[in-house]
């Protein structure tokens, strides 16, 4: 980083204390503006953090913002600020980072920095009761005409109960719940799973108002045409309510 380049960052990472002082100071209603450290930080992905420490606020901005307008700023201090006091921001500045961040150069350099960056934990598809790999190929030829490209696939490190599954466009792979990989979960249960992830495949994510949509009506239609629909998510119903 040439010497300019380490001037502007300082320049930019000050005008952001005093503006993320100011916001502070706003929210919470109090006389004193707090102090306040900013800085950008090489997140995998469009990350950002505040925290409090002694009395200090702390706050790491990704940056892929580095070159955002100032009002984008202001609308980031916001959502930030309010996720300390669990108050949620403005619907206006909510919209406006929102509109910003979804903005396909946005997007891109977000994705890149994951694959960059980030690592993605694959622990194979091969559980103790199913195996993954089987499961997408029977699927894949029984609704999609064999058409999907396979991603990797993968049980997850650990038995999470509320997201059982996840597609990773960046890492282009599935990832399901090892909480699934049970002989007392049927195997209907996890075919709808991996059905479900295998949509996100087909159904690209759109932007829509500022907002990213990942379940947009064609993709629900399409999701009860599997067999066992109903009963799928009937199970998953009662199982998540004894929990």
């Amino acid at each position: 980083m040439s010497m300019k380049e380490t001037t502007d960052k300082s320049q930019l990472e000050e005008s952001l204390r005093v503006l993320f002082a100011n916001v502070f100071q706003q929210v919470s209603r109090r006389r004193a503006r707090p102090e306040v450290n900013v800085t950008f930080y090489p997140f995998a992905g469009l990350n950002h953090t505040i925290r409090i420490r002694n009395q200090r606020v702390y706050v790491r901005v990704s940056d892929i913002l580095r070159d955002a307008p100032q009002p984008v700023y202001k609308a980031l201090a916001h959502i930030l600020v309010g996720k300390l006091f669990k108050q949620r921001p403005p619907i206006e500045q909510e919209t406006l980072y929102r509109q910003y961040a979804y903005q396909p150069q946005v997007l891109r350099a977000s994705d890149l920095a994951r694959q960059r960056r980030g690592r993605k934990q694959l622990n194979g598809s091969a559980g103790k009761v199913y195996n993954l790999d089987r499961i997408f190929t029977r699927l894949n030829r029984q609704y999609f005409d064999n058409l999907l490209a396979k991603p990797a696939l993968s049980w997850s490190a650990r038995r999470t109960k509320r997201i059982l599954g996840h597609h990773d466009a960046v890492h282009d792979a599935i990832v399901i719940s090892r909480s699934l990989d049970l002989e007392s979960v049927p195997l209907y249960v996890v075919e709808y799973v991996m059905y479900h992830e295998m949509l996100h495949i087909k159904h690209k994510p759109r932007i829509v108002n500022g907002r990213r949509i990942f379940h947009p009506p064609a993709f629900r239609a399409e999701e009860k045409r599997f067999d066992s629909y109903g009963e799928a998510i009937a199970w998953l119903e009662k199982t998540a309510r004894r929990h």
